[in-house]
């Protein structure tokens, strides 16, 4: 089996099963934007953007604009390659950055997969307290024309794909019958509980007998609860003197509305009195160092508002940390109240910081819920030995007609809520 999948980052969320499949004899290329991007199993293809989008473009299609730019740049690196001679059985494509978008015109007998991450609508995300206000008409018919290269992608695709049930049930009725929830899966062998590392932890200033709380986000934004949990951090250190805080992430903003004027990081600093010494900022970490926070963490907290799951909640899960996670509809598809862990209303900052503090002072209950955490990931989320084979069984029935890939059991991570989408 041959197949292609497109991403503008690497490895993104196709790394792993692109590697998997490989593994087991399929002949793989990944094309990608991402400069030095390389692989020892991987056949790598670059494209990238030719120009800039135009300064005169109304601005509820720069994002289409930029996609179409996209999209031109992948067929540059397509079409080459059909030149040689390749014919990918299958292509899989993230949608919405306009990558795979001709992927099907270039290849019109290859069975294409859309990977259909998210449906924006006003507000995209759910809870946005913090938001600037804004023209609430303007702002839905911005949302509605940002998922033009998703209805694009739609229109060419055999098949489309959704990470989890929650970001399934965004997309508007009429699609959702069309969309099989297929999970990315977690590396279970590599997202594993350990033993403490004190030579790791010493460097930063963090005592062997210290309790750590963390948190772990690209930017620091009000999407991902950065100010909520930097309130509930401070009442933790307050309550708390042996705990340090370690906070994962840029002082940037990945998702939602930059402010204007200091950072949130900056913002909840001046905001809120905490101490120095236990406050911990790591900026951007390797994966590895990522883990050994995690395995040495008294309490997780993930505030994020109903979005995207972010890889490292459902990692976190894997690597036996006790979690504290937002009461909403994405968590609430992995994780269960006192069972793998504490759900909590985000903007309540002393039940946040009860139940860190509840944690932190009783690591029984805190080894029991994160040991519990890890069962349930590895028991319905493994990659290698779950999810990985069910996308390959998909993949090809695809492209052999066999068992009807549109229509595929249920996954049982979650208990189905209604039938619109289906799920493998």
């Amino acid at each position: 089996m041959r197949a292609l999948f497109i991403h503008n980052n690497f490895p993104a969320q196709f790394g792993g099963i692109a590697g998997w499949l490989a593994q087991q004899g399929w002949d793989i290329t990944f094309a990608t934007q991402r400069a030095g991007a390389k692989s020892d199993v991987l056949r790598i293809v670059r494209y990238e953007d030719h120009r800039e989008i135009s300064r005169a473009t109304h601005h509820y299609i720069r994002g289409t604009e930029r996609a179409v730019i996209t999209g031109q740049g992948f067929v540059r690196a397509a079409v080459a390659l059909k030149r040689e001679g390749y014919r990918p059985d299958v292509i899989v494509a993230h949608s919405g950055w306009g990558a795979g978008t001709f992927a099907k015109d270039v290849w019109p007998d290859s069975k294409y997969v859309q990977y259909a991450e998210w449906y924006y609508s006003h507000p995209h995300i759910d809870r946005t307290p913090h938001d600037p206000p804004g023209d609430p008409l303007e702002q839905r018919a911005k949302a509605r024309i940002r998922n033009a290269p998703f209805w694009l992608d739609f229109s060419a695709a055999d098949a489309t794909i959704c990470p989890t049930q929650f970001q399934a049930d965004r997309f508007p009725a009429k699609v959702q019958p069309h969309i099989t929830v297929l999970p990315d899966g977690v590396d279970t062998v590599l997202h594993r509980p350990g033993p403490r590392d004190p030579g790791f932890l010493a460097p930063m200033g963090i005592p062997d007998d210290a309790r750590i709380v963390t948190y772990i986000a690209r930017g620091m934004e009000p999407a991902r609860g950065f100010p909520e949990f930097m309130r509930a951090a401070a009442e933790v250190q307050r309550r708390c003197p042996d705990i340090h805080i370690v906070v994962i992430g840029e002082d940037r903003v990945a998702y939602g509305p930059t402010p204007k004027g200091p950072s949130w990081k900056a913002r909840m600093l001046a905001e809120l009195d905490f101490d120095p010494a236990r406050l911990h900022f790591t900026g951007l970490v390797g994966r590895a160092a990522m883990i050994r926070f995690l395995q040495a963490s008294s309490a997780h907290v993930y505030l994020s508002a109903p979005f995207v799951l972010s890889w490292s909640f459902l990692e976190a899960m894997s690597c036996g940390a006790p979690m504290v996670a937002a009461d909403n509809g994405p968590v609430r598809e992995f994780l269960r109240e006192g069972e793998t862990g504490f759900l909590v209303d985000p903007t309540d900052t002393d039940a946040v910081a009860s139940r860190i503090e509840q944690l932190a002072r009783q690591p029984a209950l805190a080894r029991s819920l994160g040991m519990a955490a890890r069962a349930e990931i590895v028991g319905k989320l493994d990659a290698t030995s779950l999810v990985y084979p069910r996308h390959r069984v998909f993949l090809s029935n695809l492209v052999t007609g066999g068992a009807d890939a549109s229509a595929p059991t249920r996954a049982t991570h979650a208990p189905p809520r209604h039938t619109a989408s289906s799920v493998i």
